[in-house]
């Protein structure tokens, strides 16, 4: 029985920590042995619930010391087959804690950097991006989660030799959901799910539905917003100096995020960068109909025919994205019908449990 070590240096609700709970559920299901390794929080709490081991490890810098000391103590005492390392903080920590030990293959997994991602300190994004660099130094094998991460990565100077796309799996679950029909009268629901920082830009969607308000004042909507984030005061501000306090709803995190997806009519994700897109991705599953930036992870998301594609810098482009849709139920349901099957066809969480798997074999079977 092959052991797999899954290092993270993110235990949130986002993307890569979701990614690693559905790769250890499905290698636990295939006949693997797996250890989650993790800071604190939501992702251990999960891998208790699906009775998957796990090694509960505060990471901190970039040269915690003490992380250091008890990722390779973790990884030594496992003895994994593969130590597979999800984003950068659990690849640089990881693999220096990791760079003499020759009993093992290693392989990164890139969650997050594309070419329109930045950090706010250039300084400190070069430091990031010198650090990839380490990865692939150390690395037997690394993955991006998109053709848009993958081009990113070659142009780093990632060999493509030793570089596959896999892009992150949608659970099931969200499959089996479709949307709730409202009945005629009741305001439509237009949602996004996420963090609430500077990348995902909300405070261009909120500006942007301001101006729906204005050219249509009739339009009979309300939205809401998923999640949690830095930035909730300044958008709870924003909101009601653009006076539309009373259709906008901050939700905060819920239970169940595939519940709230089938009460909404319109998906909406306008950030400036996305490495995969998860979220767009659950609520196509849903089948609900998406308006999203034109980058291009989510164009290799969304495909052609699932959703309608906006400049993030221009409200006045987002605006007549969400009056169209709001004004068109026969187009809301065509595209959320091609979404919910490019999903399933294309996206589902079996494909990237095998395509990990098959990349496993692969690796072993080199020299």
């Amino acid at each position: 029985m092959k052991k797999i070590a899954l290092i993270s240096g993110d235990s949130s609700y986002s993307g890569a920590p979701t990614h690693v709970l559905q790769l250890a559920r499905g290698l636990k299901k295939a006949g693997f042995r797996v250890l989650i390794i993790c800071p604190p929080g939501p992702l251990c709490k999960n891998a208790d619930s699906a009775k998957i081991p796990h090694e509960s490890i505060p990471m901190g810098g970039p040269f915690d010391r003490r992380a250091l000391g008890l990722i390779d103590r973790a990884i030594r005492k496992f003895n994994p087959d593969i130590a597979h390392f999800q984003g950068l903080r659990a690849g640089w920590l990881g693999l220096i804690a990791t760079r003499r030990h020759k009993s093992f293959k290693k392989i990164y997994t890139e969650h997050l950097w594309t070419k329109n991602y930045h950090l706010r300190n250039p300084a400190y994004e070069q430091f990031q991006l010198r650090g990839l660099h380490f990865m692939e130094r150390y690395t037997d094998w690394n993955v991006a989660v998109s053709e848009a991460v993958k081009k990113f990565l070659i142009a780093r100077g990632f060999r493509k030799d030793r570089l596959s796309v896999i892009p992150n799996g949608i659970n099931p679950e969200f499959l089996r959901l479709s949307p709730i029909k409202k009945p005629r009268g009741l305001p439509l629901i237009l949602g996004s799910v996420g963090s609430l920082n500077r990348v995902k830009n909300y405070a261009g969607m909120l500006k942007a539905l301001a101006q729906v308000k204005e050219k249509e004042p009739d339009l009979d909507f309300h939205y809401q917003i998923i999640g949690e984030g830095p930035q909730r005061s300044y958008l709870e501000k924003l909101v009601r100096r653009l006076k539309i306090n009373h259709i906008v709803h901050f939700q905060g995190r819920v239970e169940s995020v595939g519940e709230r997806l089938q009460h909404m009519s319109i998906f909406l994700n306008v950030s400036f960068s996305e490495s995969f897109g998860l979220a767009v991705g659950e609520a196509m599953a849903v089948g609900v109909p998406v308006i999203v930036s034109k980058i291009d992870s989510l164009k290799n998301l969304v495909g052609r025919k699932a959703g309608i594609f906006v400049n993030p810098r221009k409200s006045d482009e987002i605006a007549e994205a969400v009056i169209k849709l709001l004004e068109d139920e026969k187009l809301r349901e065509r595209l959320g019908n091609a979404g919910k099957k490019r999903i399933e066809k294309e996206f589902s969480e079996e494909k990237m449990i095998q395509k990990t798997i098959n990349l496993y074999k692969k690796v072993l079977r080199a020299k």
